[in-house]
């Protein structure tokens, strides 16, 4: 392997940092943006810039640790012996992250551009570390930062005017841009720029379907991917409005001074941010109550999915899919329900329907505990559901063709109780086990899944579909409703949970 290799970008030369897989450019400046207003090209550097580091997160920690937790699984898994120095944060978080084997513009390799979860509140695009993924050679991968939470999805249009023009949707521009920036740079660190695949887990497969349906990413998405994150319906601005207008209250500014939100300490906007998201909780995984994208004459003109697939959403070729217990994620690890109080549980949520859903999970999944059928049935209303609906109304565009897996791999953390919760198909998908050992075990079984979880997320950036000879048979989505289950012994399989899919189809929001 070279000893160096030096990417001239149309921005300056950049030195990557060398691996046993190929070589990662890490930190790459994409985009430069003032608070509240849309990104702009990133100045030209002079000399060699060293591209060895990730760049600083979009700021997200709440600087009050009494609103810092989210409820997560990951929040109750023990320390690990010597925990991660914690990423710096910093309004200026433009910069993405290119993991290759083969940095020559002769390459033409697809490629997989990552969109983190976080919803659109946290995250960061080190979450994707595509080390492995492109180092088997056939692939590019990209992963990037955007602002986040108050800083990039506050709508003030209809407060501050046109100095906040699609304020409300700052955090997906930020994405357009590092998309134009893979556009024009692309080709030199051996990616195909008419290939190019954005794929995202849940906030980021939300973010996803935004893409899919914007006029502004038109041309910068050839194949898309979601993994637990549906996405019908994002924003009005009636919900966005109100919003804003509880932060600017919380601040203690009137409309007429919504203009000091730029000057104000980022420390204070995050605290504030952090007491309405308490507020505002969400009823279900798809609601979004604010600071969130939304719907806008010029960047979103329709929603994604509802009430159909926008004609730009339906010609890009889509894989997603959900997690057989995704809401484990969400629950008390030490979740134990009773089978008396079962149907209050599923009442919570099913409301005078949860009778019947008892009985039919009991018929269903006999011998299963109470636990178990909770929380797949409420994954299955909160996840399959939406995901479902999503992928029929893709389908019926009839322009490119639709690809869905459940994924049924259960996690071995704490005795197994969880399943096969949100988020452990990422490190399948990234064949990065090892690092997410906390949930994956490390275990052979893991492994073996995440080569071919891999290998067909790959073909499916390179060809627009999965199919792959590791797997079965991978049939286009349709109106048998054709999908992948993924575990140690995958089967292709059709509409293999309808009377639950039937019994919830009125329970989707539309």
């Amino acid at each position: 392997m070279q000893a160096e290799v030096i990417i001239d970008t149309a921005t300056g030369k950049l030195r990557g940092l060398q691996h046993s897989g190929g070589w990662a450019f890490l930190g790459v400046p994409y985009a430069r943006a003032e608070r509240f207003r849309p990104p702009l090209p990133h100045p030209p550097w002079p000399g060699i810039r060293d591209a060895m580091s990730f760049g600083p997160n979009a700021p997200q920690t709440s600087p009050d640790p009494a609103t810092r937790r989210f409820g997560i699984i990951l929040e109750q898994l023990p320390p690990p012996p010597q925990p991660p120095v914690p990423m710096p944060e910093d309004e200026n978080c433009h910069f993405l992250n290119v993991w290759t084997a083969r940095p020559s513009s002769a390459a033409r390799l697809p490629v997989m551009v990552w969109l983190h979860p976080g919803f659109f509140m946290v995250g960061s695009g080190a979450s994707g570390n595509g080390a492995r993924l492109a180092g088997r050679g056939d692939a590019v991968v990209v992963s990037l930062n955007h602002r986040l939470n108050v800083f990039g999805y506050t709508h003030l249009d209809d407060i501050g005017g046109d100095d906040f023009r699609h304020s409300g949707n700052l955090g997906q521009l930020d994405i357009v841009a590092a998309l134009e920036w893979v556009r024009d740079n692309i080709e030199a660190f051996g990616g195909d720029p008419s290939r190019v695949m954005v794929f995202g887990a849940s906030g980021g497969g939300m973010k996803t379907a935004w893409l899919m349906a914007s006029p502004r990413s038109r041309g910068l998405v050839h194949r898309a991917a979601s993994q637990s994150g549906p996405c019908l319906q994002l924003l009005e601005s009636a919900t966005a409005n109100e919003a804003t207008e509880a932060l600017l209250h919380d601040l203690g500014l009137p409309r007429d001074r919504c203009d000091d939100l730029r000057t104000l300490p980022a420390a204070q906007l995050l605290a504030a941010f952090h007491r309405l998201r308490l507020q505002r909780r969400p009823t279900r995984f798809t609601h979004l109550t604010g600071f969130a994208p939304l719907r806008d004459p010029d960047l979103l003109p329709h929603q994604p999915f509802s009430p159909d697939a926008t004609p730009l959403a339906a010609r890009i070729p889509l894989l997603l899919g959900w997690n057989r217990e995704d809401m484990s994620f969400f629950l008390d690890s030490t979740l134990d329900i009773q089978a008396e109080a079962l149907e209050g549980r599923l009442a919570e949520f099913l409301g005078p329907r949860a009778a019947r859903a008892s009985r039919l999970y009991g018929d269903l999944y006999p011998g299963a505990s109470p636990s178990l059928i909770y929380r797949r049935a409420f994954t299955d209303y909160s996840m399959m559901a939406p995901v479902l609906r999503q992928a029929d109304r893709h389908a019926a565009g009839g322009n490119a063709a639709t690809f869905v897996y459940r994924f049924d791999w259960p996690s071995p953390a704490f005795g197994g109780s969880l399943g096969a919760l949100h988020s452990l198909e990422s490190a399948m998908v990234f064949d990065n086990v090892d690092a997410a050992r906390a949930l994956t075990g490390g275990q052979p079984q893991a492994h073996a899944l995440a080569r071919r979880m891999s290998a067909a997320w790959v073909n499916f950036a390179a060809q627009g579909t999965p199919a792959c000879p590791e797997l079965p048979d991978w049939a286009v989505y349709g109106a048998a409703r054709e999908l992948m289950v993924l575990d140690d012994r995958c089967s292709a399989q059709a509409d293999p949970q309808r009377e639950i899919r039937e019994f919830l189809a009125e329970e989707t929001p539309s």
